[in-house]
């Protein structure tokens, strides 16, 4: 995993373990939304979209990490998300992603993904790390019917 990724992920668990990583991706998945990318024959990276809200099916996380050829694996995980548009504005009202600061790399692909920057999570990570969170918000949610951004 990538020093970032892994500083990102691994601050908010009480005791880091990557096969509790995996299992908790694939228990809060958003059905049938959980990749993996694999390059020249070893896993590169993983992304998905997991249940942001135990009450509100149209609440969701996006979430990514890799090995040191994630962004190799950019430009496909991309076309992939873009792809998935349609169903994204019809069965998510909020998708939203939280990232560490200082994680810059992975702030400009969010934004370049057209993600609002919504706030600063002041001591979010179990560290006293600070995130930020972006979201895109479909029309029929809080925003009052502007336009979707997704």
């Amino acid at each position: 995993m990538r020093q970032q990724d892994f500083e990102e992920i691994s601050c908010l668990w009480e005791v880091w373990d990557t096969r509790a990583l995996g299992v908790c991706a694939i228990e809060t998945a958003v059905p049938g939304m959980v990749w993996s990318v694999w390059y020249d024959g070893q896993p590169a990276a993983a992304f998905g979209f997991s249940q942001a809200s135990a009450f509100d099916p149209q609440h969701w996380q996006a979430w990514a990490f890799g090995t040191a050829r994630f962004k190799r694996c950019v430009p496909l995980i991309t076309r992939h998300i873009l792809s998935l548009r349609p169903q994204i504005e019809r069965d998510c009202r909020r998708l939203q992603v939280i990232t560490m600061c200082g994680h810059d790399i992975a702030h400009r692909w969010i934004e370049a993904l057209g993600a609002e920057r919504e706030g600063r999570l002041k001591s979010y990570g179990r560290g006293g790390e600070d995130f930020l969170i972006y979201a895109w918000t479909g029309s029929d949610g809080a925003r009052g019917g502007e336009q979707d951004n997704f």
